[in-house]
């Protein structure tokens, strides 16, 4: 399978942006019968504010603490240049990472698709300029048509 990849229009910390990343990742993850998905990031160090915001603070003590977290039957991995996982059959949100390092971040098995939400306006262009096959999925398309890649359940 080719790893189906979608971005969001925005930059900066963008809560709206980032929730609606998380919830596309979501809608893959039960669309590809995945219990596994991974969140990329630079560093730990990110945890505090956006990231935190969206995923609550139970979540990023417990990411934080033990590199991943269980949660209703789906495992969530941390993944940065230093933590990694050898297979991860599922989707990958990459939050606010790099394009130049997504390759090194995510570089486990198996990942489906990857949702990146850049922080810099330059990392978007960067990132579309590379994968011009990206679905943008934020803000959503304004006829309500559905996100390509994601089956309704």
């Amino acid at each position: 399978m080719t790893l189906a990849r979608h971005h969001t229009r925005s930059s900066g910390p963008d809560v709206d942006a980032l929730r609606a990343a998380f919830r596309l990742s979501c809608e893959l993850l039960q669309s590809r019968r995945s219990e596994i998905m991974g969140l990329a990031v630079h560093t730990k160090a990110q945890f505090d504010g956006t990231l935190r915001d969206v995923l609550g603070d139970d979540v990023v003590k417990c990411l934080d603490r033990n590199n991943r977290v269980q949660i209703k039957g789906i495992t969530f991995h941390l993944l940065t240049e230093k933590i990694q996982v050898r297979k991860l059959d599922g989707p990958v949100l990459a939050a606010f990472v790099s394009p130049a390092k997504l390759d090194k971040i995510i570089a486990c098995q198996g990942v489906t698709d990857l949702v990146f939400v850049p922080w810099e306006a330059t990392e978007l262009q960067a990132y579309g300029a590379e994968f011009p096959e990206s679905i943008p999925v934020f803000p959503a398309p304004r006829d309500g048509t559905p996100v390509p890649g994601v089956q309704e359940a």
